[in-house]
């Protein structure tokens, strides 16, 4: 859990006792991504951040933003964006068109140019530890909000 997410505080430090004490958010994931077992880790995991964006939104009254992917990416922004090899970023393309999606790609000025949901569908379908690195800062976002309107996040109640 904290190798996976190390900016996730659902664990508590240990001080005074042996034990580490776990957020309701850090047992949920364990169950609903580390146990399962019908779903590959990553999808389990994008799931269980996806689900606990929306609660939080929900109980913050937050409007969704998910203005990630806002401008059009040629090849060479898509290899530092995805911090993958040419090859790769041409292969997800490929997928991308294959899948039905080709609108998508266009050339201008010899280079190919991904649209932003170009990439907001590469980075969904093909790269999804990049999408879940940006789900976990953007919970971590709300999380901080949630923290500062007051109410309890990471308090043990004195128990470590």
């Amino acid at each position: 859990m904290l190798k996976k997410h190390p900016t996730c505080r659902w664990r508590s430090e240990k001080v005074r006792s042996r034990k580490y004490f776990i957020l309701v958010e850090g047992y949920d994931w364990i169950k609903f991504v580390y146990f399962e077992k019908e779903k590959s880790l990553i999808d389990a995991d994008v799931e269980c951040f996806e689900t606990r964006i929306k609660l939080y939104e929900d109980f913050l009254k937050v409007e969704h933003n998910e203005n990630w992917w806002n401008e059009d990416m040629d090849i060479k922004q898509l290899e530092k964006y995805f911090n993958r090899a040419e090859s790769s970023i041409r292969k997800a393309i490929k997928k991308m068109c294959d899948n039905g999606f080709s609108n998508y790609k266009y050339l201008e000025n010899n280079r190919v140019i991904i649209s932003r949901k170009g990439v907001e569908w590469i980075c969904k379908n093909v790269f999804k530890q990049k999408y879940l690195e940006l789900l976990e800062k953007y919970k971590m976002e709300l999380t901080e909000l949630y923290i500062k309107v007051g109410y309890p996040y990471d308090h043990f109640l004195g128990r470590n």
